[in-house]
């Protein structure tokens, strides 16, 4: 059978060869082309593709070669390939000077990655990406939240100067900038959870007493600084551990003083409010809230002109009110029509229930007595309606069925031998 398929011969001959005629690797940058080159050259590509200026290279083709830079940022290898190749430079610029969110949030991550090994930090220090991260807590704070938290020095640091006594170089301007790194870092979870492992709250409450009574009482910003101070509680409070450390460190009477020393700076006053209303959702913080910033927050409900401050003021009150000691604390400052107009603009609430916290099941026997106590409750309760009734119909009235029928055969008395079971 004969077959017309074509042949293909093979030859290793040079004549049999196809030449290589493709244009040789070009010198410069191809922009239009995010690709993962093979061997050492991978990392080089990209970072000589992200050191190209923003008019030519698109935002999204950007974005891209940084998604595939960080992918490739897995090993040791690259990292220090990377940092050797100058990458902190240009991701420090990207971060300052990027109109996208999207490059600037990866930017921040790959300094987060870089910053993993010692080579990496120091590459950040010198490209000045520390100064670059500040700025991101306000843009992008939670991949730069995140790079902060990769550098570990950092958070120590800040909370060492901010506690160094007062020099030439330590000056107010210096604590309350650190004091607004800090309260940037906290606008995340991971940037708390490291705060609060470094004891930032006890920190922030000493900074804030050399405001008020130390040694920076009679600096003309005092009042910038506590407010740096009260934004960084605010931040703090926004997270359950950072409750419970604002409450363990007295940061409540702190933020109480600010609200009767710092009345004619509205900025440390909006942002002591906030805070105060922030740790007032916790139970155990409720009675602190009223016990020592109770009489500041109902003077500001009453007669604050700002709108915000009351506003502040007034959901503090009323969030700390849920807890049954802190409402007697509101009814003594505050008469009944005037929590109805000022704080629960309405009817009064009923009196919060001792069991409306309670989270773990009772013990047996807790529920053995709490069981007895309604019985006991219940009983003194029909006693109290036989009582009432007995009153109420004693003595009877000329036109009274128990009147018509007292002292006749099958009368009162019988009536009431019949229906005595109903009583029972």
């Amino acid at each position: 059978m004969q077959s017309h398929a074509s042949r293909h011969a093979v030859s290793e001959f040079l004549q049999h060869l196809h030449p290589e005629l493709s244009p040789p690797f070009p010198k410069n940058v191809i922009a239009d082309e995010v690709a993962e080159a093979f061997g050492r050259r991978s990392i080089t590509k990209l970072v000589d593709l992200l050191k190209l200026p923003a008019e030519e290279l698109p935002h999204e083709t950007r974005a891209h070669a940084l998604r595939v830079f960080n992918g490739l940022l897995t090993t040791q290898e690259h990292k220090n390939d990377a940092i050797n190749r100058g990458a902190c430079i240009p991701l420090t610029q990207l971060i300052e000077s990027s109109p996208s969110f999207e490059v600037r949030k990866l930017s921040c991550e790959a300094l987060a990655s870089l910053a993993q090994v010692l080579p990496g930090r120091q590459a950040i220090a010198a490209a000045r990406g520390m100064y670059a991260l500040t700025a991101a807590l306000q843009s992008t704070p939670e991949a730069a939240a995140g790079a902060f938290r990769v550098l570990d020095t950092v958070v120590p640091a800040l909370v060492t100067l901010i506690t160094l006594p007062s020099q030439d170089d330590i000056t107010l301007a210096a604590c309350t900038n650190t004091a607004s790194t800090l309260a940037g870092i906290c606008t995340t979870d991971a940037g708390i959870e490291s705060c609060l492992q470094h004891s930032v709250p006890a920190a922030v409450v000493a900074l804030a007493t050399r405001c008020l009574t130390g040694d920076f009482r009679f600096e003309e910003h005092a009042m910038e600084g506590l407010e740096a101070c009260a934004d960084c509680f605010e931040q703090l409070a926004h997270h359950p551990a950072g409750k419970t450390a604002l409450r363990e460190t007295r940061a409540i009477e702190m933020l109480a003083t600010m609200l009767s020393h710092c009345m004619a700076h509205r900025g440390a006053m909006l942002k002591a409010t906030s805070a105060l209303l922030g740790v007032s959702v916790e139970k155990e913080s409720k009675v602190p809230v009223m016990l020592f910033a109770g009489v500041q927050l109902v003077r500001l409900v009453k007669d604050s002109p700002d709108e915000y401050l009351v506003a502040n003021a007034r959901a503090a009150v009323v969030s700390a009110s849920e807890h049954l000691e802190a409402r007697s604390m509101t009814q003594a400052l505050l008469s009944d029509r005037e929590q109805m107009d000022l704080i629960f603009k309405g009817p009064l609430p009923p009196a919060p229930p001792d069991f409306r916290y309670r989270c773990c099941p009772m013990e047996p026997s807790e529920q053995a007595a709490r069981a007895q106590g309604a019985a006991g409750r219940a009983c003194l309760s029909v006693a109290s309606v036989r009582v009432l009734e007995a009153l109420c119909t004693w003595p009877p009235q000329p036109w009274s069925r128990a009147a018509k029928g007292a002292g006749q055969p099958g009368g009162h008395d019988s009536w009431d031998s019949q229906h005595e079971s109903t009583y029972a």
